[in-house]
This record gives structure tokens, sequence and C-alpha cells, in this order.
């Protein structure tokens, strides 16, 4: 039996591209085994066996020392995150290709971003096993303000290990393009897009009531909570839903009642990777709130969007390089200018007024996600990428 090893530098189970990755191996047949960074609680993967090993000291380090984040720092302080955030890449590789050899031999290694590739080329190398790169975003474009050493340094050792992997794949088409040239690769590299299973039914279009808003994810730099309470302010005839993860509800409450946003906006509790789509079913619109604050920003394909579209929801996103093209070829939501929370406000409410719209592009969502968007027809793409 072929085995797949799946390697991550977070909890694999609750990361959703490598666990996806994880269940497509093992729906293929594979003896899939997955290598991580244990962070956060796991979630069962019925018939996967996960090998974690801990985040180590510099991790540790980092964080103590107020490094870890993507915050603006002095020039040297700057530098010395990028230090830092080199020794924990250093440390990284060593464990994770330590636990990886005692796992035995493998056929095919696929390694989730940069934070893990130098450990599975090694891997990879020793078993003679097929490497597949998995990059998530462009690595080198994650912050507006990057150590440059650390930059340089891991866009040289990407870019090495990514023209002796047997194939690079990504999340979104702008994104692969850029990877082709900014890591020299000569073979095209393969978008598997971060789709959902089929699922759900399909929306009801005649609902009552304020126009049901919802933003489920993360936040972080460039996709801050603060535009939505702003925005709220100008949404008449709408209730929106913050579904964050890692947010401090309490905190977050008290701040919406402050405003005086009580009514308008509202937290909900997050919920597992796998009832993220079930959990869209009230809504009727989706909200991306990306600011193109990076090249990564710009060319955004977030998951939430592709779940977004399966639950039925019409989506409203910022005016980007990557987004914009999608909702213009297949008209399934509306753009606003990037970074203003008042022309988000605005598109939200003029959905709210036009209910016979609203109605069409929700059901060219769901009908795009079923008939293309899909977990199903991207499995090709990651067949090919493994070789099978």
């Amino acid at each position: 039996m072929t085995r797949l090893l799946v390697l991550t530098q977070s909890e694999l189970t609750r990361d959703p591209r490598g666990r996806r990755a994880a269940l497509e191996g093992r729906r293929r047949g594979l003896d899939v085994v997955g290598l991580c960074v244990a962070d956060g609680v796991p979630i069962e993967l019925e018939g996967i066996d996960v090998e974690r090993i801990g985040s180590g000291r510099v991790s540790a380090t980092l964080r103590a020392a107020g490094l870890g984040g993507p915050r603006r720092h002095a020039a040297p302080v700057r530098e010395l995150r990028g230090v830092f955030r080199g020794l924990r890449l250093l440390a990284t590789t060593v464990r994770l290709t330590r636990a990886g050899r005692g796992l035995g031999a493998f056929e095919i290694v696929h390694a989730n971003d940069l934070d893990t590739l130098p450990a599975a080329w090694l891997l990879a190398r020793r078993c003679e096993a097929r490497l597949v790169y998995d990059s998530h975003e462009i690595y080198a474009e994650q912050e507006t303000d990057p150590p440059r050493l650390f930059r340089r340094a891991a866009l040289a050792v990407e870019r090495a290990l990514a023209r002796r992997a047997a194939a690079v794949v990504t999340v979104s088409d702008p994104i692969a393009r850029e990877l082709e040239q900014t890591l020299g690769l000569r073979r095209p590299v393969i978008t598997w897009l971060n789709c959902p299973d089929r699922s759900g039914r399909d929306p009801e279009t005649a609902l009552d009531g304020p126009l049901r808003v919802i933003y489920q994810g993360a936040m972080g730099p460039g996709r801050s909570l603060t535009d939505l309470l702003d925005a709220a302010v100008f949404a008449e005839g709408c209730e929106i839903t913050l579904r964050v993860v890692g947010a401090d509800r309490e905190a977050l409450g008290a701040e919406i009642a402050a405003r005086g946003l009580d009514g308008r906006v509202r937290v909900a509790a997050p919920v597992n990777p796998d009832e993220l789509v079930a959990a869209l079913a009230p809504f009727e619109v989706g909200v991306i709130i990306n600011r193109p604050v990076t090249r990564n920003d710009e060319l955004v394909f977030p998951n939430k969007l592709f779940e977004y579209l399966m639950a039925g929801l019409a989506v409203v996103v910022p005016a980007v390089p990557g987004l914009t093209p999608l909702l213009e070829a297949e008209a399934i939501g509306v753009t606003f200018e990037p970074g203003s929370p008042e022309g988000l406000g605005r598109s939200l409410a003029e959905l709210a007024g036009d209910r016979s719209r609203l109605a069409d592009l929700r059901s060219r969502a769901r009908a795009l996600a079923l008939e293309r968007l899909n977990a199903e027809t991207q499995r090709e793409q990651l067949a090919r990428a493994w070789g099978l």
C-alpha cells in the first residue's frame, strides 16, 4: 500500500488544507500518516495516525520576547525577530526530521508551507519518495514589514527546495502564477482550491426581517474586526454576526455594547472545521474584509469564500485583484473599496433593500459551488500532484 506523509506546522487536524489532504489520501486508499507541531486541541481523523511534536523552546522564547507576531519594530528588533524565526525553522526542521525517520518509509511526502519543507525534503530524499510542496500563500509576503535578512534567506531556501519538488501546489491561480515567477519554477504550479465537500441544502431565498450577514473566520493584520463594527453603522437593515477564531468574545461583546450596536451586531461561538458550512445555513450574505496590505491579501482566495458559496450565501468582498475577476465573471456577490468600512456597510444595505437581486446572487453562488467549486471537482488536481 502506498504510504503518504503529511506535514504541517500547526495541529494537522485543525489545519484546513493539511486536514483536507490527509482525508483525500485516506479516501484514495493510501496509508496516511500525519506529522505536525502540536498546536490546539486535536479533532479526530478516523483511520489517520498523527505524530505530534511540541512547539519547542525557540518558539516559546520568541513569544515571550514579544517577537512572535507581525507587529512593526525598529530595524534592530525587526532583524532580531528574523534571527529567532530562522532558529525556529532550523529547530522545527531537526525535530520533524527526527520524528519522521521513526515513522518508516513513504512513497509520497506532502509538505505544507515552507515551515515543513526542509524536513519534508530530507525525509523524501531518505525514502526516495515523491516530494510535494503545498504553498498556502506567498511565504515571503506574509507581513508588511518582514525581517529583511530572514526574508531573503527563507526565499532562497524555498526557491532551492521547491525546484527539487516533484510538484508544487497552491491555493489559487493568481498565487500560482506569482510563485512560478518568484521561485523560478520550470513547471506550472498546480492550483488546488480550498473547497469544501458538496453539502448542505439549497437556501431559502424569501426571508423576512433584517439581512442576515456573517463574518466567519480569523482576524489578524489586514483583517480587523474594527472594520466590521465600523461598517455596521452604515449597514441599514442588516444584522451582522461575528464568528471569529481566537477572539475574546466577552471583550468583543463589550465593544459592541459601547458602540450602541446591540441588535445590529452579535457574536457567535466558533465551530469545528467539519461544521463550517452547516453553521452558515441561517445566513444570507458572507463577508470578506481583507485589506490589501500585502501581496497575499491582494491575491487572496480565503477558505471562507468557498464555504460561503457552498452554503448558498451571496458574498461581499473587497475589490482586490484576486477576488474581483471571479465575482465579475460569476455574478455571485458585490465588491467594495478595500479598507472602506463605509463602502462595506453601504454594499450590505443595498443588498438588504433588493431581495430579488440577493436571491439571484445566492442562487448563482450555490450553483457555482455545486458545479465547480467543491472538493469533489478539485480532487484530481491533488491526485496529479501526488502522481496518482
